[in-house]
């Protein structure tokens, strides 16, 4: 009998301390009341007249639209990193006539020799018009447009500094397009093409040599690493293999993708019958790095349609 009234209490006291709710898997909601609270991430204030002011009130609302400088093309506007990193330093897609030595983008501390400004300033002949073409609903850019080009005028002047404060100095930026020509069989003369359309191979032609060129901001040329190119009948896929393409001993000086005099440092021949048939367009591909950055592929996939038509090859 002792046995069981000992039995019941142990179990009792089982059930009343083990069944008790721990602590440590108390709900943190039980005391939860629904107070009005401000939002968790309210605007700042930022400085207009920095890369991040710019980018919110300028870049993304007016130039980020859909079909131009949403990535399709650089500048590329969608982040304040994009924007900066395509506008730095960086060669300009469509030089002026009327000014070539607009060359880049942004200068720092120059906002004269900036063509960012300058098309937002003035009409090039033969573009579409000043920048910018179109307007999306929530750009308030027509209300206040002498005010943002102030903006625009002050960032650069002040250095163009990145959005940490940092001086475009401390940037060392990829390599870009220079420039492709060709020659037909050991001719000295490179081969004709109109603007920036595909070079015109002539008939009968054996053996079609490629020089390319490259621009960049701080490594010489002619110390640059290992460079490649690969052509395609299909713009959108280059499963060839890569081809070496040798560095001259010296440069070869020939007008660029901008129309001005670039030096050509890395060539390769390649026997037209590899390339194609009559009719064709040939699709051109490179792959190079200034052994600083990581490889750069020009013209890449998100480059101009212009671009890609100028490293392109049309066998007559």
């Amino acid at each position: 009998m002792k046995i069981k009234i000992i039995y019941f209490t142990l179990f009792g006291l089982v059930l009343m301390f083990g069944c008790k709710k721990s602590n440590k898997n108390k709900n943190p909601y039980d005391n939860w009341s629904n107070t009005t609270k401000a939002p968790a991430n309210q605007d700042s204030t930022i400085d207009p007249n920095t890369i991040q002011g710019l980018h919110k009130n300028i870049f993304k609302p007016t130039c980020a639209n859909s079909g131009c400088h949403d990535g399709n093309f650089e500048p590329d506007f969608r982040s304040v990193e994009s924007s900066y990193n395509s506008l730095i330093g960086r060669l300009v897609t469509n030089t002026d006539p009327n000014n070539s030595s607009l060359t880049k983008r942004v200068v720092p501390s120059n906002s004269a020799a900036s063509m960012l400004l300058h098309r937002i300033n003035v009409f090039i002949p033969g573009s579409q018009g000043k920048m910018p073409l179109s307007l999306e609903p929530n750009s308030d850019w027509t209300a206040k447009q002498a005010e943002y080009i102030q903006n625009i005028t002050n960032w650069i002047n002040a250095g163009a500094k990145d959005q940490f404060g940092a001086s475009p100095a401390s940037y060392d930026f990829s390599p870009q397009i220079g420039g492709l020509i060709a020659f037909a069989d050991g001719s000295s003369t490179p081969l004709g093409r109109s603007g920036n359309s595909p070079i015109n191979i002539p008939g009968g032609t054996t053996n079609v040599k490629l020089m390319v060129a490259y621009s960049d901001d701080k490594t010489p040329l002619n110390n640059f690493g290992a460079t490649t190119l690969n052509y395609t009948l299909d713009p959108n896929n280059y499963s060839n293999t890569e081809k070496t393409m040798t560095k001259e001993s010296s440069s070869f000086l020939a007008k660029g993708f901008n129309g001005t005099d670039v030096n050509y440092w890395f060539s390769i021949t390649i026997p037209l019958s590899q390339l194609g048939i009559m009719g064709n367009v040939i699709w051109i591909r490179t792959i190079t790095t200034d052994n600083v950055n990581g490889l750069t592929i020009i013209p890449n996939v998100t480059a101009s349609f212009k671009a890609k038509t100028y490293f392109a090859l049309r066998i007559n």
